[in-house]
Formats: structure tokens, C-alpha cells, sequence
């Protein structure tokens, strides 16, 4: 492990590309950092799956980064970055060891710290798995926004038992019929986290032309 010092990070859900930050993000600005060198299937898995490490990586990593706050200097508790030779992650943990924020750097910060990280020992950082993200990091954040708000609206019509609705955006999307709307709900469901635009775009239009 290695101290990284003065970094851009931005803690999301997601982690997005830096040119995908935007003005309002709550971007923050590392004094100091620590990384650690990890196995490409733990970068995946903390890239892709909600993660809970174990208490002894908690007691390592507490108080070991400082942000800069205006002209004073603040800890976040417990962060780190992770990287292998190709990708640099900076996660963000709450007090259980849950990872509640991740971040990608910018090109050349990311790019500079895989250098330095050549001569590293691969770290054997302890976790569990919880659960899947439901972001797809094949989707830009504007996509991944898109996906958000249509399966918000599918589960509200879903909620509110509006069966004739989900059969006929069903209908629509695959062009079959389908009577049972729990099986129509599950598949437009399926179809929309996975990220298949075909039927996101043809749910938007209906809400479109619904709304007129």
C-alpha cells in the first residue's frame, strides 16, 4: 500500500468517468489517500457489486484520508483506492464496511498512480459480495438516468396494479400478446435494467404520446 496524494474523486452509486462528472457534483479534492493493489476479480467486483469488506481492512484504512474544505483540511473515515494494472477506484465506506460511494479519477491522475503502482504487492483484501448494483457500467451516466426513470415509472403502473397498461407496453415492445401482467411486468422489467434501449425508447414514447 501507498499514500496518493492531491486527487479529484467524486463519490456516486456509479462509478462514472470523469467526463461524465457534472457542475453539481459534490467533487472533492484529496489531500491524501491510501491504495492498495488488487486482484483484477476484486477491482470487478467492487466496480460492479455492492461490497462489504471486513473489519480488520475498517481499522487500516480509518482516518487515513484528508479533503481539503475550503482553506482547512476534514478525514473521511474510512476510503481507499484500489487498482490493478489498467484502473484506479477510490471507494468510500460507511461505519459497517459497506461501500457507499465510488469514484474513477481523472485520466492522468489515474494513469500516474498505475505507474507507481508497478512495483506494488497485490493486497488481499477480505469481502462479501451483497449484492448486485443495479447500474449498468456499460451505460453512461445520462443512460443509467434513463434506465432510472423508466423503471421508476414501470413500478408505479406496476404498484398501482394498472394491468392493461403493462400488457400493452408489453405488446408493444415484443409484439406478443400476453395476458398474465405479472409475466409481462418481470420481462419489461428484465429488459429495462439490462439496459436495452429498444424497449426503454418505445416506453418513453407511449409516456410521451400519453401525456399529450
Amino acid at each position: 500500500m501507498k499514500n496518493v496524494y492531491d486527487i479529484l474523486v467524486n463519490f456516486k452509486k456509479n462509478p462514472y468517468e470523469f467526463y461524465e462528472w457534472e457542475k453539481n457534483d459534490d467533487i472533492k479534492h484529496i489531500k491524501k489517500i491510501i491504495s492498495f493493489k488488487v486482484e483484477d476479480k476484486i477491482l470487478l467486483d467492487f466496480m460492479n457489486y455492492d461490497v462489504l469488506v471486513d473489519k480488520k481492512f475498517m481499522g487500516i484504512i480509518e482516518d487515513q484520508t484528508e479533503v481539503f474544505i475550503g482553506r482547512s483540511i476534514d478525514k473521511i473515515k474510512y476510503a481507499c483506492l484500489l487498482c490493478n494494472d489498467d484502473v484506479v477506484l477510490a471507494v468510500a465506506l460507511n461505519d459497517e464496511g459497506l461501500v457507499i460511494g465510488k469514484s474513477k479519477l481523472l485520466f492522468d491522475e489515474a494513469d500516474d498512480i498505475i505507474k507507481k503502482s508497478k512495483d506494488m504487492s497485490i493486497y488481499d483484501l477480505e469481502y462479501n459480495v451483497i449484492s448486485k448494483n443495479r447500474h449498468n457500467n456499460s451505460l453512461t451516466r445520462k443512460e443509467n438516468n434513463e434506465v432510472f426513470l423508466i423503471l421508476k415509472y414501470l413500478n408505479k403502473i406496476y404498484d398501482n396494479k394498472n394491468v392493461d397498461e403493462i400488457n400493452y407496453l408489453h405488446y408493444e415492445c415484443f409484439d406478443i400478446k400476453e395476458e398474465d401482467y405479472l409475466k409481462s411486468y418481470m420481462l419489461l422489467k428484465k429488459q429495462i435494467e439490462e439496459g436495452n434501449f429498444l424497449v426503454i425508447n418505445k416506453i418513453k414514447s407511449f409516456i410521451k404520446v400519453s401525456k399529450r
